[in-house]
């Protein structure tokens, strides 16, 4: 087992100055999740204990590392950022196996192939060194050094001191090693400081092991599994990646995608079998799609578990909340606020539920909002109703309770509360309870003045709702 024979250390300590100031690239999200926790998380996965160093941004690193894997990961800080070969010196004093494994942080696509097949071939051949490499002869590419073969010896050249042909030198260094722990005692401390950079670089280690005729073994891998992150556009093309990654395992195991490259989905997140996901759809944050589902375009899913044979309409927005089996949302709906939608609900087109319950069977089809409620089952919900949930200080609650008919046009003021099977005239102001089996009505009398249309027409007549408005007054006269 790996973990018997190795160790890992995670540099993490570095700063990209293309990332803004205050912030490290690091905590940069791919796919939902912090870049840094990709290699940690591979790493554990493996069983290979981890050694995490860091430095700029630390307190921002070690947070993202403990919130995910508690105490599982040691740090240790390097205090002055001087480069690769100065924060390995900075883990010395922990160096407890026969090798160790010194992998840069910003590597997201790594696989634990290729840890494993680097570790196998290490072992095998008794190198002193083994590292990863990969062609890539693009002259514009910005932060690999260059694997140099010359005369029988090997070297890497860092990128600010690389000035040949990256046709002729088209091995990039991944920046993934293996070293023996006993050449690292002998040989750490003989890296010397860049007179180009000023800093000490652990890539070093390879010319010292050279000259001294130690076997180096190499595992060339595709480019894309080790690309870095040095930008933001080296961070969309990985993310890129590793949608493709997700989307495409998703494929495999039956769900259907109209528009894949469109669709924005993270790495924790998981679809059904059967469901169908349209274009510019966002599955996010830890939701979960059942079976047989059919998500529609622009919709956002965000935090939320959606049950089996759910259709949400366009456009819609589930955040934080759950929509039991066999429901049907939107277009345009919002749900969110921790709400639950049991099964076989209707929440139809410009509907927003917050901080609610709504009961299976129920129907709210049209333009209305629903707050701070507990709505019961087989209610139906007019066109236009709202609760009135907020009195400007305090959140109160509606009880809707089973069988309930709201009119349309309906204002319901909390709290208060409407019993089962109770009945509510269109635009109505419900401001006391309604009992059960009651209909409530809570609205002005109309008034039909005949005639009043045509005797406004008539020459030199004034309307008496023009003169209130020219006079200020509220009041009109024979209304």
């Amino acid at each position: 087992m790996l973990e018997n024979k190795i160790q890992a250390i995670i540099l993490a300590a570095g700063r990209s100055t293309r990332f803004n100031s205050g912030r490290t690239k690091l905590s940069e999200r791919i796919c939902g999740q912090e870049m840094i926790l990709y290699a940690t998380t591979l790493l554990q996965k493996i069983g290979i204990p981890t050694t995490v160093v860091t430095g700029y941004a630390r307190d921002v690193v070690e947070s993202i590392i403990t919130k995910r894997h508690g105490s599982a990961l040691n740090f240790i800080v390097q205090s002055e950022q001087n480069g690769t070969g100065h924060a390995l010196l900075c883990t010395k004093s922990i160096w407890n196996k026969d090798a160790l494994l010194v992998i840069n942080g910003d590597m997201p696509l790594i696989t634990a192939d290729i840890i494993e097949q680097l570790a196998q071939k290490h072992f095998e051949s008794n190198a002193q060194i083994s590292f990863v490499t990969a062609h890539n002869s693009d002259p514009s590419l910005k932060g690999y050094g260059r694997v140099v073969q010359e005369d029988h010896k090997i070297r890497i050249i860092e990128p600010k001191e690389f000035h040949g042909d990256t046709h002729e030198h088209c091995c990039i260094n991944a920046g993934i090693y293996i070293f023996n722990k006993k050449f690292l005692q002998e040989s750490i401390e003989k890296v010397e400081r860049s007179s180009i950079t000023n800093e000490f670089y652990l890539t070093d280690l390879i010319k010292i092991a050279s000259e001294a005729g130690h076997v180096i073994k190499t595992l060339n891998v595709p480019f894309d599994a080790v690309r870095g992150v040095n930008d933001f556009k080296e961070l969309w093309t990985i993310e890129q990646i590793k949608r493709s990654e997700i989307i495409s395992q998703l494929m495999a195991n039956g769900v259907r995608f109209y528009s894949a490259q469109t669709v924005h989905i993270d790495i924790d997140t998981t679809i059904g079998t059967g469901s169908y996901i349209g274009a510019g759809v966002h599955i996010i944050n830890g939701s979960h799609i059942g079976s047989n589902c059919h998500i529609e375009a622009f919709s956002i899913i965000n935090n939320s578990k959606i049950g089996d044979a759910v259709t949400v309409y366009a456009h819609t927005m589930v955040t934080d909340s759950l929509i039991e089996e066999s429901c049907k949302i939107g277009p345009f709906a919002h749900i969110e606020g921790n709400s639950t939608v049991h099964h076989n609900a209707v929440i139809g087109n410009f509907v927003q539920i917050k901080k609610t319950t709504i009961g299976a069977k129920t129907k709210a089809k049209h333009l209305s909002f629903i707050g701070n409620a507990n709505v019961g089952t087989a209610v139906n919900i007019g066109a236009g109703t709202i609760t009135c949930n907020y009195d400007g200080v305090n959140k109160h609650t509606t009880t809707i309770e089973d069988n309930t008919f709201i009119g349309s046009n309906n204002t319901l003021v909390a709290p208060v509360t409407l019993s089962k099977n109770s009945y509510t005239a269109a635009g109505s102001v419900i401001t006391s309870n309604v009992p059960e089996n009651a209909l409530a009505v809570a609205r002005s009398r109309q008034i039909n003045k005949e005639g009043y249309a045509q005797k406004i027409k008539e020459p030199g007549m004034q309307s008496p709702y023009i003169a209130a408005i020219k006079t200020n007054s509220s009041h009109i006269e024979g209304t």
